[in-house]
């Protein structure tokens, strides 16, 4: 049986992005109903991602935008978008919001999605923020109706003579439904619904009536002249989507293989609360099961959330904010740059054999102070011949081992290696081999510190956090 420590970690891990030690241990003896409740309340009050501003000018913003000017927008969106996703893992790292931002993680990747246009996507960030703990039925709404979505899944295109199925079609088998519960008519039909739903030159949702489709429609077994909300309300009707919605959160938040059971009770509340997405977490991080063994270090962290963890620790930051940026792409998982419409499939598939030395090296990296050795290409305004040397102030990594040395450094010494272990490792350490993991580094071969803190706790720290097992959360 997990200690309460380790349960405690593990509602941080999955809830959150991690704890730093002496979070855990001032709650190590406070009952798990009310840490979770202090999740819920920390993340009532929230801010949004403002840092693009509205990108059109006073005597724009009325007629919009389109033609060269927006070509320019185009262009100058690929820097933004870097700008953009390191605000949000600044958020991440740093917000008292942490279930929220967490959750808006999940949905980025349920409602995948990527357009040229930076400012859409925050405004879809923030879209996603202030529904992520709200009711699925108000999210499902919203996003169906953002710019970015549209843009994104061609409804843009979609008009009464040339239906575009795209958004139809994974507004169903993506983001509600799941694969067998519609007929291809369904789609057709949903399509047909959705024409007129646009976005305007000035970047908002807009419904032309001129090119949406009038007439009479089937949907899942029922007619009538719908419109796109109609088509939505039907789908939320269906408990099939309660089932979707909470087998895919089983899988991110509790374990890959999902008890079929616990999700069908899970569901039963689901759809019984109206889709209250907030009574269903709860219901997920106050349940005995969540803390079963089976869960605990059972799910192989993203790359997002090992960063993110890293900066939590150790205030990991770069000369060149493009490093994180070549650091998430080598690891496979880029904010606001999913690999398709279905987004990140996560689990096990993060890890291979290039990204897997990568994850085992940053530690090293990390303490190190140097460049990780990865280049990311120019942009299209950079000369090549402008950029930093790869292995010089562009990948050098700054961090701070204080706070991490002064949780262990008081420890007796034949217990800190097992008090760290027992902080940076949720599964099973029966099979880390303590002793050789104190002499693993020997006073000969040990590198150069540049964080600062106490040498051989910190090297014994990075040594830890090397292991493969640190990878599980």
């Amino acid at each position: 049986m997990a200690s309460a420590q380790k349960k405690i970690q593990h509602l941080f891990l999955r809830a959150g992005f991690g704890e730093t030690p002496d979070r855990i241990t001032s709650l190590v003896n406070a009952p798990i109903n009310s840490i979770v409740d202090g999740l819920f309340e920390s993340s009532r009050d929230y801010k949004d991602i403002d840092y693009l501003p509205y990108p059109l000018k006073e005597n724009e913003e009325e007629k919009g935008v389109g033609g060269f000017k927006l070509i320019k927008m185009f262009l100058k969106s690929f820097g933004e978008m870097e700008e953009l996703n390191g605000e949000w893992l600044f958020k991440m790292t740093y917000t008292e919001a942490v279930l929220r931002e967490k959750m808006t993680f999940f949905w980025h990747n349920h409602f995948s999605t990527s357009t040229p246009l930076a400012y859409l996507m925050q405004v879809q960030n923030n879209t996603l923020r202030s529904n992520a703990l709200g009711k699925f039925g108000d999210l499902l709404n919203a996003i169906a109706k953002d710019p970015a979505m549209i843009i994104y899944l061609n409804n843009q295109q979609n008009k009464k003579e040339h239906p575009n199925e795209n958004f139809a079609r994974e507004v169903m088998e993506l983001f509600t439904l799941g694969v067998g519960h519609y007929s291809e008519k369904d789609i057709k039909e949903a399509a047909r619904a959705f024409t007129g739903w646009e976005v305007n030159g000035k970047g908002e949702f807009t419904f032309n009536e001129k090119v949406h489709d009038s007439d009479e429609k089937e949907f899942l077994g029922q007619k009538g002249n719908f419109k796109g909300e109609d088509i939505l309300n039907i789908i939320l009707s269906n408990k099939q989507v309660a089932v979707f919605i909470c087998t895919k959160i089983y899988r991110e938040f509790v374990n890959q293989n999902v008890n079929t059971e616990r999700v069908q009770t899970l569901a039963d509340g689901f759809f019984a609360s109206g889709y209250d997405i907030s009574a269903l977490m709860r219901q997920i991080f106050t349940s005995d099961w969540f803390y079963d063994d089976e869960n605990i270090g059972a799910k192989v962290c993203s790359p997002v959330e090992l960063i993110v963890r890293f900066k939590k620790l150790v205030g990991i930051d770069t000369k060149n904010k493009k490093t994180l940026i070549d650091v998430q792409k080598a690891l496979g998982q880029v904010l606001f740059f999913p690999p398709n419409v279905a987004g990140w499939k996560g689990g096990n598939t993060w890890i291979d054999s290039t990204s897997l030395l990568l994850r085992l090296s940053m530690p090293f990296y990390i303490i190190r102070g140097e460049g990780i050795k990865i280049k990311s290409k120019p942009h299209f305004e950079e000369n090549p011949e402008d950029a930093p040397p790869p292995n010089e102030e562009r990948g050098k990594i700054e961090s701070d081992w204080t706070a991490l040395n002064s949780a262990f450094k008081n420890l007796p010494a034949e217990s800190q290696m097992e008090s760290m272990l027992e902080y940076f490792i949720q599964c099973n350490t029966s099979r880390i081999d303590i002793n050789l993991l104190k002499t693993s580094w020997t006073n000969s071969d040990k590198p150069a510190l540049t964080g600062t803190g106490g040498d051989n706790l910190t090297l014994s720290m990075a040594a830890i956090m090397s292991l493969p097992e640190f990878q599980l959360i």
